[in-house]
Order: structure tokens, then sequence, then C-alpha cells
């Protein structure tokens, strides 16, 4: 009568120990086929635009053309690089056009982002692309003090060396030499044609704020033709300005208006572009280019009919130091 109920216990005992061995080899299997997880936190794969301004319209290729020369110069025994292009129609009386990289960015992207082979090659300008430092990040040192400064660079009396090895080439035209840039290279643009105004004839900034420093005056020698181009959604380089480093953009456009003694002011609005223009009476002009709806770039729109680049050389090719 009792075996039975004993055999039945058997097998119930001989379920339970096949199915956990079962359970286990399951669990066993599925360890050893996960992911072995990482010891260390994964690099961000994100940019922070507030750092590396390079202009995000087109991805730098990996070389120059041959008709780009690597320089370097020697400056408080730094050796400072910087890039030449010469222009298909070299004269003997080449005007300049100095062009400054944005904060994290390169000669090289300078070069490509402007584009300004085909006006150089037809006007015989020979273009200038300096190099910031990269031990310290790539960005140009755009103010004098040293008080809240992220970089220590003597990146003033690196353009200047430039400008003097270029003034040695009897072919350059240094009553012509003229500056531009985009954001963190606009306000360097901006402060080499303040601070060495007698050297520089007018200059052309996108996307960039000026750091204008009352503690490190300017001294402005001559009239200087300006164009001046930002857009109203750049939260990098923001028409406000920047606290504590950088005035507004309407503000800096009308503080090279009064060096200049402009006598009178028109804006006119043109699409989605505010122009405002400011004029001295001996027609030098300070040109200010609200883009709405315009971000952090390099812009390239047709301006009165032309290419944006042959609209800035026809505009800065009106003005010389001397």
């Amino acid at each position: 009568m009792n075996e039975l109920p004993r055999r039945f216990d058997t097998w119930i005992r001989i379920v339970f120990v096949a199915f956990t061995i079962l359970l286990s080899l399951i669990l066993l299997f599925t360890a050893c086929s996960e992911t072995t997880p990482t010891t260390g936190p994964q690099e961000s794969k994100s940019v922070n635009n507030q750092e590396k301004d390079v202009n995000p319209k087109e991805e730098t290729p990996a070389a120059s053309p041959a008709a780009v020369s690597n320089n370097t110069i020697d400056v408080n025994g730094i050796s400072r690089m910087y890039l030449t292009y010469m222009p298909e129609s070299a004269s003997d009386s080449m005007p300049v056009i100095i062009q400054f990289h944005g904060g994290a960015g390169t000669a090289q992207d300078a070069y490509f982002t402007s584009n300004f082979d085909a006006t150089a090659d037809a006007e015989g300008i020979l273009m200038v692309y300096p190099q910031a430092e990269t031990s310290t990040g790539s960005v140009w040192n755009t103010i004098h003090s040293s008080e809240g400064n992220k970089v220590s660079s003597d990146d003033f009396g690196f353009i200047e060396a430039i400008i003097s090895r270029l003034s040695e080439d009897s072919r350059i035209d240094t009553s012509r030499i003229y500056v531009a840039g985009y954001s963190n290279g606009a306000a360097m643009a901006y402060q080499i044609a303040c601070h060495l105004n007698d050297q520089i004839a007018g200059f052309a900034v996108m996307s960039g704020n000026f750091p204008l420093e009352a503690d490190y005056p300017c001294n402005i020698t001559h009239e200087t033709g300006g164009l001046i181009f930002n857009g109203t959604d750049d939260d990098t380089r923001p028409l406000e300005g920047i606290p504590g480093y950088a005035i507004p953009v309407r503000e800096g456009a009308e503080w090279w208006a009064d060096q200049n003694n402009s006598i009178s002011e028109q804006t006119i609005q043109e699409g989605n572009i505010e122009r405002t223009t400011f004029v001295t009476l001996s027609g030098t002009e300070i040109q200010l280019f609200i883009i709405d709806g315009g971000g952090h770039v390099w812009f390239d729109f047709n301006v009165d009919g032309m290419p944006i680049n042959n609209f800035i050389w026809e505009f800065l090719s009106q003005y010389q130091t001397s």
C-alpha cells in the first residue's frame, strides 16, 4: 500500500534536481554571452560649440593644395606656424588678408571655410592663415589682461612678427594689409585692427564679438573700414555680447563708427538681413549685417549681387593705411 507514494516521491525529487541543473546551465550560458562592461567612462562624441567653434557648414579636408605653404616664425623663443596662399596672379604690389580661424580650430580650417582662393587668384591677394597655439587648445589670446584669461600666448606679438616679415618682401603692399576672422578668430581680427591700427587698413568679421578693453585703449591712427556679420540665433557669440569679455555687437559697430568720426547712419532691411551703414565725410564705411535666423557660421550669401568673398574684397580694397 505504501509502495506507490514512495515511487511518486522519488520521481518528484528526480524532476526537481533535473530542473535545477537545467536552470543553472541556462543562467551560465546567458552570463557568458553578455558583453564585458568597460572599466571606465566612455568618451563623449559631442563637441561643445562654446569651446570648439570651427564652422559647422563643412568638414575640413585632410590636405591643403600645393599653393598653400607652411611657414614658421620665432616669437619670444617659441616657434609659431602660419599658412600662406600665393595667388596665381601674384604681382609686385600684393595686398594681404590675414584670416583667423575659430577657437579650437586650425589654420587649415580657416583656409577651407572662408574659401577665398578664387577671389585671391582673381585679385592677386596673398592670403595668410595664422595658427593659434595648439598647446593651449588652439584658442586666440584676444585680451591683454591676465586676469581671468584662459591663455597666455603672445598672439599680438605673433601677428606683429608676421607683418614685420611680410614687410621684408618687396612684392607686398604694406599699406593694404587687412584682417578677417570667424568667432574667436573674429575677436582676434577686431583686436588686431584696433591695437595694430597703424598697420591694418580694414577688417571683416563673422559671428564674433569685440572684446574692447577699457584698461588697454587702442590708438586709432586712421579711418578704418569694417564689415561685421552676426546672426540673431548665434548662442555662442550672441548679439548681446559676453558680459565681462565682449561688448554687444551693435555697440561694437557704433564704437568703430565713432572712431572714424562718421557723420551718417542708415539702416535698410533686405529680406532677413538688417544692414546698417555708417559713413564718414571722406566715405569710409562700417557696415553691420544682422542676419535674422543666422547661426554661428561663416556666412555665405550674395551681397549687392556678388558672392560674399567678392563683396568683402571689393569693400576692403577701397582702404589703405597711407
